[in-house]
């Protein structure tokens, strides 16, 4: 069995997949991150002879920084951006993110009483993709903090 780490790679990989598909034209490049609580990625695609490149980073904090999705930005001098998204779990504070930053929020992932918790697809479990929807806890699973000692 994986590490936290590996298990939480794997999802946020699967949530960037899910905005950026594959049969869209986007490759996907992880990057080392400054900050080992979260990852980054370059994703690019070729349009009628132009490269379009978006910066990501993924994080699994209930209250997010741009300092690693910053740094990416800031390496990938000399390329255009056409946007900077930042993925968080349901319920992440993300009023101090600016606005120039694209938030999505995970549909595996929110926070319950604080608690990271992976949100479960059973049959009638609600859906949460909505930032102020609330989980209730017989519809998460809780789940190791990333990089916890």
């Amino acid at each position: 069995m994986g590490s936290s780490k590996d298990i939480m790679q794997t999802f946020a990989q699967k949530e960037i997949r899910a905005h950026f598909k594959g049969w869209d034209g986007w490759s996907c490049r992880e990057v080392p991150s400054p900050y080992t609580r979260d990852m980054t990625f370059i994703l690019s695609r070729d349009v009628r002879g132009r490269t379009e490149n978006v910066a990501l980073a993924v994080s699994y904090d209930e209250d997010p920084s741009t300092l690693a999705l910053e740094a990416l930005v800031a390496s990938m001098k000399g390329k255009a951006l056409k946007g900077q998204f930042l993925i968080v779990p349901n319920a992440a504070a993300v009023s101090g993110i600016p606005k120039t930053v694209h938030v999505i929020f995970m549909e595996s992932f929110g926070f319950v009483e604080g608690k990271l918790v992976w949100l479960t697809k059973k049959k009638n479990a609600k859906q949460y993709s909505q930032p102020e929807a609330s989980v209730t806890a017989e519809t998460a699973t809780i789940v190791a903090q990333p990089n916890a000692s």
